[in-house]
């Protein structure tokens, strides 16, 4: 059975495992799945501006930068109860078909899967979602570089849909109609919809379970390479620098 690499960060600054993202995508480390836990945080998607998304004012207590591919923010509250993910791999038409939405599918499915073992109503929506009764649960994001892929995404726990509104922003003719209420309607998380809190590691684990289930592959620890080591580093002054993040 093929081995791929399993890489576990743990409690991590954004901007430090965003270098890294990229160096395991442009890196010599094959192929990937890796978990990372962000620390309070807001990751923009690479079209995104911040001053348009965000009130700024407001997110002074809060890490930001951006990532390589686009969608939407990553919001990470304090209570640290969001489990990311990202993969890296070639583009083979099987495993990770060069149809952007067929790949989107094929690798939300191992959260899809995840949830259906705890019984839920999990589906993929179109391009990048999963959604639990048509609620949000996980929202994802994808870029491709010379034949691979990189795709990131989040399982959330537990969440501070308060908080992300207050620091968010928006118009305020959208307070005039029901689109707050629908953007809470709209959003759930594991903790929610189970009645009860479940451990980030069992979750880990059973996420880890399916990866291998879908993929045929047997995930095995390792790190990060020595180039892959070096292109963090080379990489690191672009997350922190304000060109970066508010360009």
């Amino acid at each position: 059975m093929e081995e791929w690499r399993f890489i576990d960060f743990g409690l991590v600054d954004i901007r430090d495992m965003m270098a890294m993202d990229e160096a395991i995508l442009k890196g010599d480390g094959g192929n990937t799945f890796f978990f990372w836990t962000p620390k309070k945080s807001i990751i923009l998607g690479f079209f995104q501006k911040a001053d348009v998304e965000l009130d700024l004012t407001r997110c002074r207590d809060y890490t930001i930068t951006r990532r390589i591919s686009g969608g939407g923010i990553a919001f990470s509250d304090e209570r640290c109860r969001q489990i990311n993910y990202g993969v890296v791999g070639t583009i083979d038409n099987e495993l990770f078909p060069l149809d952007i939405i067929e790949s989107y599918k094929q690798i939300c499915g191992v959260l899809i899967d995840t949830l259906v073992h705890y019984g839920l109503n999990a589906a993929f929506r179109p391009i990048n979602d999963i959604v639990v009764d048509n609620k949000k649960i996980s929202g994802n994001a994808q870029t491709r570089w010379e034949g691979k892929l990189l795709q990131n995404g989040t399982l959330l726990l537990d969440f501070d849909i308060e908080e992300m509104l207050r620091i968010s922003n928006i118009p305020k003719e959208k307070f005039l109609d029901k689109k707050i209420a629908s953007i809470r309607e709209g959003l759930t998380w594991l903790d929610r919809e189970l009645g009860e809190q479940r451990d980030m590691e069992e979750v880990k684990d059973i996420i880890k379970k399916k990866f291998e289930e879908r993929f045929h592959i047997r995930l095995k620890t390792a790190a990060l390479t020595r180039e892959e080591r070096d292109l963090t580093n080379n990489l690191l002054p672009k997350y922190y620098s304000h060109e970066w993040v508010y360009r």
